[in-house]
């Protein structure tokens, strides 16, 4: 999921630090179109086994949107956080864009995307103003246990169940 522009944070940093002091701006409008508000948030049914947050810091320790990574995506959103783990395989989602266009891209590319989980695969959503991007940890009937950034719309790493059926699965490394 995307956030709004620099130039939006901008003036919203600046509006902040003339109210409060503080640079410290929050865009709630984007938190409340997050997926967790359309989805729901339940707590991981098992402790992440596959990644962890190994994001790297110099994407991680900055502002959300700050700066651009090695695929041309703002950091701390959930594609930059599942290109730089598809890359980690050898693999590539440089340049795919919003969340939502991710199956279009990957099936433009070869890969295999289905309706099945695998624990390695990336959930895929349309939904959504950009969709959403996430890594399946492990697979429970279901439900699947996915690790993913800025879910709440906060720019955060976050471990969390979502439902099986709720997101289609690209196969880039599995």
């Amino acid at each position: 999921m995307r956030r709004p522009s620099r130039a939006v944070l901008a003036l919203a940093a600046a509006a902040a630090f003339a109210v409060s002091g503080t640079g410290t701006a929050h865009a709630t409008t984007a938190q409340q179109t997050s997926m967790a508000a359309h989805y729901g948030t339940v707590p991981a049914s098992s402790t992440a086994g596959t990644i962890g947050d190994i994001y790297p810091a110099k994407w991680r320790n900055v502002p959300q949107d700050s700066v651009v990574d090695d695929w041309n995506m703002y950091n701390r959103e959930c594609v930059s956080w599942a290109a730089f783990n598809i890359a980690r395989h050898g693999e590539s989602a440089n340049n795919y864009g919003d969340a939502k266009y991710w199956d279009d891209n990957a099936r433009n590319h070869s890969y295999r995307v289905d309706n099945t989980p695998t624990a390695g695969s990336i959930a895929q959503t349309d939904n959504g103003t950009y969709g959403h991007v996430a890594i399946v940890d492990s697979v429970h009937g279901g439900t699947v246990t996915v690790e993913d950034y800025n879910w709440t719309g906060d720019g955060h790493y976050l471990v969390h169940d979502v439902s099986a059926s709720s997101f289609r699965y690209i196969h880039f490394y599995n």
